[in-house]
């Protein structure tokens, strides 16, 4: 997708390859259309793309997205998107339970989300999947980027297959390489893996085919299978049993030897190497991948935490998450700005904070000598402004906590634009999308601390305007019925 497609403007309809133009809301799609973009097999009847829910695989390809002028959060998105290798077309899917059945074909890249997700049909794209558990049984071309709490492989990728789970099970062909960030995993003996394998969790099993190098951390690991590569084992139960074929040379970490039944028919053609780990160097923890996989699981709990709290921000306080959203959304500048001013007054209060629980140490050694009557003003003093500075404190620091994720809220909002004409607000999907997008942001090196700042400087000002345009609402008398001006 060229840049000038992605930073195009909202409304514009794009030519379809047979010279259709591409539908608008509340039209009916002509079966031909549908045929193109769905895979032919929803009746004439079903086709209004009308209404509030959205009709089962239909493609948002035809919608472009617009904007006027460009944004700084477009820009990232914008530039995200490209060296994410996106395709010209794109189907996205959300709900309970999604199945692409044997019959259906899409051609596009397909995003689907909902508690459970089965592939039996044909994806000529790549496969983005985030649920509960994850069935893939059919054929997808490209690369597959998994997000489950179970996921049960069988079927073919053409590409990398990526996933970060609690079970991930494979048993099906991997054209390229496959990386896992799974607490159980086993590639079975129908998986056939072309390339390398990268395996971090607690279990990991192997009794497939891989032909490149397999490099496994965790804590147990059983190998049965076939490596065609080096293998590189860091663990604390290491156990390789029959069948089980290294090609290449073997290297584990391991307190205990590895049992490798080599008298019961285990072929290892290389070097076998076993090394202790030095529990004075911090670096073989992390390679024995448990380290590896809290920092995993602490950054998918950090992001699982800011999806349920603005959840529950936006549930309790709607109007005024919506009002900043709108002022994040519309004035950027002003927002960041806002911010910017609002951080300069909480390191005012932390250091009146500060100061104020230093004085109060004072006080208490006054009173007690001949300047009692010193040390009892100043005690007051202190006593008076502790609580203000604290509770200025902790406020200022859950704006700019929540700050970050009304940016997220804008990031997601914006990439689903990208596909769709309309999107909600501040809609689940947008959250998770924008949350995952910032913590890959997040964790480019010095870089992304500085991104973090401003993130929440621009997200906090938003608040603090949308608090400002609320409270004015309220303050309006009852029988004014002018609206209050975004810009105030």
């Amino acid at each position: 997708m060229r840049l000038s497609r992605i930073l195009g403007g909202v409304g514009r309809p794009r030519p379809t390859s047979n010279g259709i133009k591409a539908v608008t809301r509340g039209e009916v799609v002509p079966q031909v259309v549908w045929n193109r973009v769905g895979g032919g097999l929803v009746s004439p009847q079903a086709l209004s793309l009308g209404g509030d829910k959205p009709r089962p695989y239909a493609t948002l390809s035809t919608f472009r997205t617009a904007s006027g002028c460009m944004r700084a959060p477009q820009i990232i998105l914008a530039v995200a998107l490209l060296f994410a290798g996106y395709a010209q077309a794109t189907s996205i899917q959300s709900g309970g339970n999604i199945h692409i059945s044997n019959l259906h074909q899409i051609d596009d890249d397909l995003y689907a989300f909902g508690q459970n997700v089965t592939v039996d049909g044909l994806i000529k794209g790549d496969l983005v999947v985030g649920a509960k558990e994850v069935f893939i049984n059919g054929e997808v071309t490209e690369s597959e980027n998994i997000f489950a709490y179970k996921l049960h492989h069988t079927g073919n990728v053409g590409n990398s297959l990526r996933a970060f789970a609690n079970t991930a099970i494979i048993d099906g062909k991997v054209g390229r390489s496959v990386m896992l960030f799974a607490y159980d995993t086993r590639i079975g003996k129908g998986a056939v893996v072309e390339r390398d394998v990268s395996i971090a969790g607690y279990s990991s099993r192997v009794e497939g085919v891989i032909k490149g190098n397999a490099k496994i951390y965790g804590n147990r690991i059983f190998i049965s299978g076939e490596i065609g590569g080096n293998v590189d084992l860091g663990g604390d139960e290491i156990t390789i049993s029959p069948p089980a074929v290294i090609r290449g040379n073997l290297t584990y970490t391991c307190e205990k030897e590895a049992k490798i039944d080599t008298a019961a028919g285990v072929t290892i053609l290389g070097e076998t190497r076993w090394e202790q780990p030095d529990e004075g160097n911090g670096e073989d923890e992390e390679k024995t991948g448990g380290a590896a996989f809290k920092t995993m699981i602490f950054n998918i709990s950090k992001i699982l935490a800011a999806f349920l709290f603005g959840i529950i921000v936006v549930y309790l306080f709607r109007r005024y998450a919506e009002v900043s959203f709108h002022q994040l959304r519309t004035r950027f500048s002003v927002s960041f700005a806002t911010g910017f001013l609002f951080l300069l007054i909480l390191v005012v209060a932390v250091l009146i904070l500060a100061v104020s629980a230093i004085f109060l140490l004072v006080g208490l050694a006054l009173i007690s000598g001949e300047m009692a009557p010193l040390g009892a003003l100043v005690l007051i003093l202190s006593m008076l402004m502790v609580p203000i500075t604290a509770f200025t404190t902790v406020s200022s620091g859950i704006i700019f906590y929540s700050g970050k994720i009304m940016f997220a809220f804008l990031v997601g909002y914006l990439l689903v634009r990208i596909f769709k004409s309309e999107a909600a607000l501040l809609g689940k999907a947008q959250l998770l999308f924008g949350l995952i997008v910032l913590a890959l942001l997040f964790a480019v090196p010095y870089v992304g601390l500085l991104i973090y700042l401003l993130v929440s400087i621009a997200g906090a000002g938003a608040i603090v305007l949308g608090i400002k345009n609320c409270r004015a609402e309220a303050d309006r008398p009852k029988g004014d019925t002018s609206v209050v001006s975004s810009q105030d």
